[in-house]
């Protein structure tokens, strides 16, 4: 009997201690983030923010107190921000731009090997300051990039656009469409991720105002746009419509389709060759370059909008081979000037330019001279 009561006292004080160190767990003092009472307590990025701009302060931001219940850090600062610069109430997405951070800039030296020198990227913050205290907004920042109509409708965007970039492209779109509803479906495509400077995109988000269709097809669209300002720096959408636009995206797919696949061949046993032509003031260097891939042969019905990325099977087969014949110039330029079938036992099968185009004389010479110097039937 002793050893029974001695096991229930140990277990009842086990269950005791349990129970207090339960207790003192839930009574201590959870210690959160600390509260931001004055403009002295913010982080130093947030006080770099206001330093920035402190010219155009109304009020000291030394002088603010926070009234918020809200603990969080960026609401906080916003109503400093409104405290020290604004007289007027402004847009969400304008005040949201102090802690966004700078909209994106486009990498030029990969379009067409220039920097961003020269290209004044838009300061979101600036354009707060001006319409919290009821400048004008277009005579003073946004005659470089926008309208006076559509700085207009970039200052009074709806509230449901939370960003300087999507009331950016609502306001491109706004401009051109009188439809506002297909103004904000615009604004909520992946053309808001794209940067704001580029004539291209403020074009692209013109077209789509003057071509509306679903958000689901204009992302499509944007990322064939993209690849396509890739592939071809001058690529515009200038006298486009919108099934032609499908089209081309629907090709589009097909080569990525086809490079997923990494099709390859031997092809024919001739190699690439090239000749130079003119003086040395107008030189130009023509090459005959055989397409050996899957990837290349797509590319190059792309470029050359004709159908000879469907020869795939027969380029496998060995049964024919197709040679790209482009031009290049001392200054760096390049032309495409033709696409040639050649068959298995080297005779010349078709040839074709751009969109299924006849050659031009000096192409004709130059496939002439090839098919003489290998022998090949034309």
């Amino acid at each position: 009997m002793g050893k029974k009561i001695k096991l229930r006292e140990a277990q009842r004080r086990e269950a005791e201690h349990a129970i207090a160190a339960r207790l003192r767990a839930r009574s201590e003092t959870r210690v959160g983030p600390a509260f931001i009472g004055c403009y002295a307590e913010f982080a130093p990025d947030y006080r770099s923010k206001i330093e920035a701009y402190r010219d155009s302060a109304l009020r000291p931001p030394e002088a603010w107190r926070c009234r918020l219940r809200i603990r969080s850090p960026e609401r906080r600062f916003l109503e400093l921000v409104q405290f020290t610069f604004a007289k007027y109430p402004v847009a969400q997405h304008l005040e949201n731009a102090w802690i966004a951070g700078p909209p994106p800039v486009e990498d030029r030296s990969r379009v067409n090997g220039q920097g961003d020198e020269g290209e004044a990227v838009p300061d979101f913050c600036r354009w707060y300051i001006a319409v919290a205290q009821g400048r004008f907004l277009y005579r003073e920042a946004a005659h470089r990039y926008l309208s006076r109509l559509e700085t207009h409708h970039f200052v009074n965007a709806p509230p449901e656009l939370t960003s300087t970039q999507a009331a950016f492209c609502y306001a491109l779109a706004r401009g051109q469409a009188a439809d506002a509803t297909i103004a904000l479906r615009i604004a909520r495509t992946r053309l808001a991720d794209f940067p704001v400077l580029p004539p291209f995109w403020k074009e692209a988000t013109r077209f789509f105002a003057h071509n509306p269709t679903s958000i689901p097809e204009m992302n499509d669209l944007m990322d064939f746009l993209a690849a396509a300002r890739q592939d071809d720096p001058g690529f515009s959408l200038k006298g486009r419509t919108l099934p032609a636009l499908r089209r081309r995206l629907a090709e589009w797919r097909r080569l990525q389709r086809a490079i997923a696949r990494g099709d390859a061949w031997l092809g024919h046993r001739l190699g690439d060759v090239r000749y130079e032509t003119g003086s040395v003031c107008e030189r130009a260097i023509w090459r005959f370059r055989q397409i050996k891939t899957a990837r290349d042969l797509a590319l190059e019905g792309q470029r050359m909008r004709h159908c000879v990325a469907t020869y795939q099977d027969r380029c496998v087969a060995g049964e024919a081979s197709i040679w790209s014949l482009t031009c290049e110039f001392p200054d760096g330029s390049r032309r495409n000037g033709a696409t040639v079938e050649l068959r298995r036992d080297g005779k010349i099968m078709q040839c074709r330019g751009f969109a299924n185009r006849c050659l031009n004389a000096v192409e004709v010479e130059m496939v002439r001279r090839w098919a003489t110097a290998f022998g090949l039937r034309w």
